[in-house]
């Protein structure tokens, strides 16, 4: 395997371009990213050995992260 070949393939989904942005966003301040988070939750909703529930951020954090998502998708749309 070359160095630079990632561990798995990538997957095609579809994801409102605003809600992608806030889950970034919400991500980062809980020490992850996207892909890792949507790993942790697809482990635990199939009931795989000692995968538990991934913590979530907070109301306020979510909400946040939806705004300034929502702010730059605005500023995007107005250049």
């Amino acid at each position: 395997m070359s160095p630079n070949k990632p561990k798995t393939p990538t997957r095609p989904i579809r994801v409102d371009l605003t809600d992608w942005a806030a889950f970034g966003y919400a991500a980062k301040p809980m020490g992850t990213d996207r892909s890792a988070a949507m790993r942790a939750f697809m482990d635990w909703y199939l009931h795989k050995p000692g995968a538990k529930a991934p913590a979530r951020p907070s109301k306020d954090a979510a909400e946040a992260a939806r705004q300034r998502a929502e702010a730059e998708a605005e500023q995007e749309n107005s250049e």
